[in-house]
């Protein structure tokens, strides 16, 4: 469940940002939204997929579980992605990257300190 945890912190600061950069200018406050919610909605169906609806019983179904739903998920960013690019209008493309790349990475680092094993190696 920490990662849900992760997810939750990465929305608020999806959120917060979005807020901040609405004082610079609207097009770049929803273009940081929209690039939060690009990274998080398919990290959640991943998330959902994996450790709440996991059925899996043999390590053989877990990984092949595992590899469906990693393939999933990024065959839906690259949707999501692309349905952005075609439909937002304007938009900025800096922005939206910007605040993906800030929550790859914000996950990552969560991980790690959330996960104090990985701290003691």
């Amino acid at each position: 469940m920490q990662y849900f945890r992760i997810l939750l912190v990465q929305l608020a600061l999806t959120c917060l940002l979005a807020l901040l950069l609405m004082l610079k200018d609207f097009v770049t406050a929803y273009s940081a939204l929209i690039g939060g919610l690009l990274y998080l909605m398919p990290a959640g169906w991943f998330s959902l997929r994996v450790l709440v609806k996991n059925t899996a019983q043999t390590p053989r179904e877990i990984l092949a579980n595992m590899y469906i739903s990693e393939t999933v998920k990024v065959l839906l960013a690259v949707a999501l992605f692309s349905l952005v690019f075609m439909l937002v209008e304007p938009l900025n493309a800096g922005a939206l990257f910007v605040t993906y790349i800030l929550l790859q990475v914000t996950g990552w680092y969560l991980q790690l300190k959330l996960n104090q094993r990985f701290l003691k190696l």
